[in-house]
């Protein structure tokens, strides 16, 4: 059990068909792809809350996460990974089942940490939708899904639908066993001090490479038996390319739905959707944006050549509209209604954030959740690097009524969720040391009328900070393990 899961089991809160709530108290919403370290909330009126993240319901197959999609075009993403040691993922398959509302057909995919569309749901005949986690590989254990309207129709936020995992027997075992009994031998020489363990690491090596081709080869089988599936009409027959047709997207135009089938098979999911972030903000945000502007009386063209710059702390500064009175409005109006949603668009666009590795990324983007919630809570910005861990686990250096809301309030997830990026965060400025917090400033432009985002960057070096935090190893079985060479993108 992880250290959540030990706490509620010792507490008396652990118990069969629990439903996990999906999570929408912080200011990353559910519908970016990297939300990796998200834990769910399982209320109970007699003990309180707990928090556990999804992995739980892969181990406990009575148990469920229960969500629901805000509007037709609303889409969730949930990160998990297999509760496995890579032995056991030789025996073991994974099933998800996605139970829905009476007269809704939403679409589950599923995505690897490379990105690449891995699996998407079938109806099994029982009235429900399952997909089954590939086994091509023991070294690929992160995931993500996406769950999505499939059909357009409208739909209520009442309209909950249900995810629950099956363990199964992996009847493909054959696939990956040369893997593991090359790690097997690998292991076992160099804990016992066999002289000659570097000709097993080369052996497993060798597997490790011929294993990354199979995975190619199978995810090119998945994606060409998907694509062959399709009706007729939809079956992309054009000449464009994956990369052109997501520029198309980026750049607000409709792809068809021979397109959009194609770009969904073939595309990496960080590419589609960094084209849909593009797009929206594009698009239909900046209509809505200026929609509410002109209803104050300020039209496009008063807006057109400013600057917008969101800073860690939430504060909203606007430049290069002359008008002082329009420019205190349109910043008021950012500020009460808008920050929260320009934000994530730039940390889905900005590249100097997008290209993080997931370790800093999660240490990025959590500053700046707890900047602003720290400032809600006590009107005034705090300096992270002073904050400390007690002996007692308590979060140090915090004003008083920071820190009674933080070490006192029981059964809140956002409460709780502000604690674990604490936590974090405290251990990473340790680590760290000299280099500095990764402090960004959301930064946009109004241009042509329609908003984009002005990538800032970071003031720290990013690569050298990544470098503390990945951990280093020379002269071991590990040093010159073969890695894949797709590149992570949860």
């Amino acid at each position: 059990m992880t250290g959540k899961e030990t706490e509620a089991f010792f507490e008396g809160k652990m118990r069969r068909n629990m439903e996990l709530r999906e999570d929408t108290c912080t200011l990353s919403s559910n519908n970016t792809y990297r939300r990796q370290h998200t834990t769910y909330e399982v209320s109970d009126q007699d003990k309180g809350s707990t928090f556990l993240d999804l992995n739980f319901l892969i181990k406990d197959e009575t148990s469920s996460l229960k969500g629901s999609l805000s509007d037709k075009k609303d889409v969730d993403f949930y990160n998990f990974s297999i509760p496995f040691m890579n032995f056991q993922r030789n025996c073991f398959g994974v099933e998800v089942y996605i139970d829905m509302p009476e007269g809704c057909d939403y679409d589950l995919t599923l995505y690897d940490e490379y990105g690449n569309q891995v699996g998407k749901a079938e109806w099994d005949g029982e009235g429900r939708k399952k997909l089954t986690v590939p086994n091509w590989d023991i070294n690929t254990n992160q995931y993500c899904f996406k769950v999505e309207n499939g059909n357009g129709e409208e739909i209520s936020p009442d309209d909950y639908y249900k995810i629950s995992f099956h363990v199964t027997e992996n009847k493909e075992h054959e696939k990956t066993d040369a893997v593991r009994e090359a790690y097997g031998n690998l292991h076992g020489a160099y804990s016992q001090k066999d002289e000659n363990w570097r000709e097993y690491l080369d052996q497993y090596n060798a597997v490790l490479k011929e294993t990354e081709q199979n995975y190619i080869k199978e995810l090119e089988r998945l994606h060409q038996k998907q694509f062959d599936s399709l009706p007729e009409e939809k079956k992309y027959k054009g000449g464009r390319t994956v990369d052109e047709l997501l520029q198309d997207m980026a750049d607000g135009k409709d792809l068809n739905d021979a397109e959009l089938e194609y770009v969904k098979i073939f595309a990496n999911l960080k590419d589609m959707e960094k084209a849909q972030n593009k797009a929206e903000l594009k698009n239909s945000f900046s209509d809505d944006f200026v929609k509410n502007l002109e209803s104050m009386g300020i039209s496009r063209d008063d807006i057109e050549g400013m600057q917008v710059r969101i800073g860690s702390n939430g504060d909203v500064s606007v430049d290069g509209i002359e008008d002082e009175g329009v420019r205190e409005q349109v910043q008021k109006l950012i500020d009460e209604k808008y920050g929260d949603r320009m934000y994530q668009y730039y940390i889905g666009i900005a590249d100097s954030v997008g290209d993080l590795s997931s370790n800093t990324y999660r240490y990025a983007t959590d500053i700046q959740e707890v900047r602003r919630y720290l400032k809600g809570v006590t009107g005034e910005d705090i300096s992270l690097e002073n904050l400390y861990l007690t002996p007692d686990g308590k979060i140090g250096g915090l004003p008083d009524k920071a820190a009674d809301l933080i070490n006192k309030t029981k059964d809140n997830a956002r409460v709780e969720r502000m604690k674990d990026a604490l936590v974090d965060i405290i251990g990473k400025i340790r680590i760290s040391g000299d280099l500095g917090i990764p402090d960004f400033t959301s930064q946009f432009q109004f241009k042509d009328g329609a908003f984009s985002v002005a990538d800032s960057g970071f003031a720290v070096d990013m690569g050298a900070l990544d470098g503390r935090f990945t951990p280093k190893s020379s002269g071991n079985m590990y040093s010159d393990m073969y890695k894949y060479q797709f590149k992570k993108v949860l």
